[in-house]
């Protein structure tokens, strides 16, 4: 395991489906990406073996407290991070006195309407918002399964996270409608939508509803224009499969006995100009 330089961030993000034995899988994901800080959704293993399995790789983590939020688990090599807001849908971590990491797992439209799912979401954004003026800190990143897609309203709409697909207007920072201020996130998910690249999506669904796009990015990463320069493009990636395990199935959809969610990684990097 090669430790990655202290300017470089290596996130990966994945709702484990309650898998109750899914740490191998885990671990080498998180050796051949490289990876530092892990966030789950619907962990269902035992993190303390997770961790025991690493440091045997030589890759020594630890948990980050998430008190008040069972949905989302996350751990690291970062030594330097702390608690900020918790919620049932939400964890936000402080990494090196510089980020503002909130992994969530929002509710999903199956358990709740959209009018149920637009509070939330609100709530969530509002939270983001408190928690980046009580730190002082406008390098934000929120990661984790949202249960909508990047087109839908709690993703796009100025009273969602607002996460436009271009980082040119992203870098307005904030727009004005109606008298009022939101504050913007770049949404890079937008460039893996579609069959131009494998997979189409995250998550897979094929349903008798009238409008089914049958793949479906609800895993995804949005960070603040202010760390547009920091974000690495050709980094942000869906997993399929580690170097001898597929994790789609023969159908290429994917393979609902380790998860039926798609993992996602991505890369900050430090911009020293």
């Amino acid at each position: 395991f090669i430790n990655l330089s202290k300017s470089i961030f290596q996130f990966l993000f994945w709702n484990t489906n309650k898998n109750g034995d899914i740490n191998d899988i885990l671990c080498k994901i998180v050796i051949e990406q490289k990876i530092n800080i892990v966030i789950l959704a619907e962990y269902a293993d035992v993190v303390e073996d997770l961790i025991l399995n690493l440091d045997l790789h030589g890759v020594r983590m630890k948990v980050y407290p998430t008190v008040g939020c069972d949905r989302i688990t996350m751990l690291g090599t970062e030594i330097s991070v702390r608690q900020s807001r918790q919620d049932t849908y939400y964890s936000m971590q402080i990494i090196n006195e510089q980020y503002l990491l909130c992994g969530l797992h929002l509710p999903s439209s199956l358990w709740a309407d959209k009018e149920t799912q637009s509070l939330v979401f609100e709530s969530t954004v509002h939270d983001v918002e408190l928690a980046e003026e009580e730190n002082g800190l406008e390098k934000s990143i929120v990661v984790g399964d949202f249960n909508q897609n990047p087109y839908e309203n709690g993703c796009l709409s100025a009273k969602g996270f607002h996460g436009v697909p271009i980082a040119d207007e992203a870098l307005r920072l904030a727009r004005t409608i109606y008298g009022k201020n939101y504050k913007m996130f770049y949404n890079p998910m937008w460039n893996l939508l579609g069959d131009f690249d494998f997979p189409p999506g995250t998550y897979y669904y094929s349903g008798n509803k009238a409008a089914n796009e049958f793949w479906n990015m609800f895993d995804q990463v949005i960070v603040r224009p202010q760390l547009r320069e920091e974000f690495v493009d050709k980094e942000l990636k869906i997993i399929t499969q580690t170097e001898n395990i597929s994790l789609v199935d023969e159908k290429r959809k994917p393979n609902k006995n380790i998860s039926d969610h798609l993992p996602i990684v991505f890369q900050l990097k430090e911009n020293w100009q």
